[in-house]
């Protein structure tokens, strides 16, 4: 299988730097993790500009991605709360009986050994190394094996190999929505007209008592009447606090469906019939690192002991999809584990993910003694791209990568205090 790689030479000298290391996140079901060219390449030039004088930007396609052996198959991914267990499995065994090679080795372990294939190829002994989301499980694996070629590294919204995080997303979801309802409370404006909490528990008590009927208009004229059920709004909700900017408007949307506006609610959000479509393709890579890696498991039992969250019944409905998916789908190990590094790294985490909080890497330093820890405030996932005002994160990056050192915390606390004063606005009401 040929591997898609992309070399940026410096632009400024003949005797380049180490390079560094694009490591990319998730592109979606269909495109799997770690497509490095597509996912990210062109905002990674823009913001590595500095470092791509003296340093060569590297990017590489990960095994099972679109320019290194990508292929899907459709039926795998269903939407909480309508998931099927049994029409699951049975997909996974008609997708891997269609099957072109087996999907069982590409996995992060197998990812990384790629990575370092790559390195030698290229003739580099030292890197330096950048990934957000599933970048830093792809980071972290790459320093547990091979720390002595990592010059440094940043680590950009991801969680400890160990950490499941996703079995976790009911109780990080609840952490989100309360502290954008607190934030509300604090914030004069929006406190005078939204009360978050209160809205959403009336909404949800009156679709279990009697599920909304709503309109949604399509295209050429076309209508249709869909059925909103309580476990429907909260996964709504929960894919709302996904990101800072959907979730500032979550005030006003409750309270207006807490008024039974419906109807205004679809019309000012733009909702439409293509918001329905069933879920297309799943990268065949996608399920084996989701069936594979210590970070990606989830026991429905286990999701429902962990505490009281609106979001529980959505998390245990994706835990027993994911259940029925990997009970039928071989795969090589994943990674899990400790990493034990003296390498500098830089970990960026945003209090207001409710995938990667910075809860999720609390442990590092105490096996990666040079690892300054960056809680980056009203941020959600991928900081250095969403914060909202990313330069002095990029400067302060771009410093700590230039001189190789273990960083001080000094310009990363002025970074955070600074935007600690400038959270994304509630919308006027």
């Amino acid at each position: 299988m040929p591997l898609r790689v992309v070399v940026l030479p410096a632009t400024a000298t003949n005797h380049p730097a180490a390079p560094l290391f694009y490591l990319a996140g998730w592109n979606g079901d269909d495109a799997g993790f770690g497509d490095a060219v597509l996912n990210g390449m062109t905002w990674a030039v823009q913001a590595f500009a500095q470092l791509n004088q003296t340093m060569d930007l590297v990017f590489v396609e990960q095994r099972g991605t679109a320019g290194s052996g990508l292929e899907t198959c459709p039926g795998l991914q269903q939407s909480a709360p309508t998931v099927d267990p049994a029409a699951i499995s049975a997909a996974a065994r008609r997708c891997l009986a269609s099957a072109s090679r087996d999907p069982r080795h590409d996995t992060t372990a197998a990812a990384v050994r790629d990575l370092d294939q790559v390195r030698q190829a290229l003739g580099y002994d030292m890197i330096n190394i950048y990934g957000p989301s599933y970048g830093v499980t792809l980071g972290l694996a790459y320093l547990q094996r091979y720390s002595s070629h990592v010059r440094t590294a940043v680590l950009d919204s991801g969680s400890l190999l160990s950490v499941p995080l996703w079995q976790l997303g009911a109780v990080h979801d609840q952490q989100v929505f309360d502290q954008m309802a607190s934030r509300c409370a604090a914030t004069p404006a929006c406190a005078r007209s939204y009360h978050p909490a209160a809205d959403l528990a009336a909404i949800l008590a009156r679709l279990n008592a009697h599920p909304a009927r709503v309109t949604l208009p399509g295209p050429g004229g076309q209508h249709q009447t869909v059925t909103v059920t309580a476990l429907a709004f909260v996964s709504f909700v929960e894919g709302d606090l996904g990101e800072v900017q959907t979730a500032v408007q979550l005030p006003a949307i409750l309270h207006a469906l807490a008024l039974g506006q419906w109807s205004q609610v679809i019309a000012r959000l733009g909702l439409t019939t293509a918001d329905l479509a069933s879920p297309g393709p799943t990268s065949l890579q996608a399920v084996t690192i989701e069936c594979s890696d210590a970070w990606a498991a989830m026991n429905p039992a286990t999701v429902s002991q962990q505490g009281p969250s609106l979001f529980t019944p959505i998390v245990t409905a994706q835990a027993e999809r994911l259940h029925a998916l990997c009970s039928a789908w071989p795969h090589d190990p994943g990674v899990s584990g400790t990493v034990r590094s003296s390498v500098p790294v830089v970990f960026l985490n945003g209090t207001a993910d409710t995938a990667d909080p910075p809860a999720n890497v609390a442990g590092a330093t105490a096996t990666m003694p040079n690892a300054v820890l960056v809680s980056v405030p009203g941020t959600g996932h991928w900081t250095l791209n969403n914060a909202t005002d990313p330069d002095c994160l990029l400067s302060a990056t771009t410093a700590f990568i230039w001189a190789g050192r273990p960083a001080s915390p000094a310009p990363w606390n002025a970074c955070t205090r600074a935007l600690a004063q400038e959270p994304v606005p509630f919308p006027a009401p």
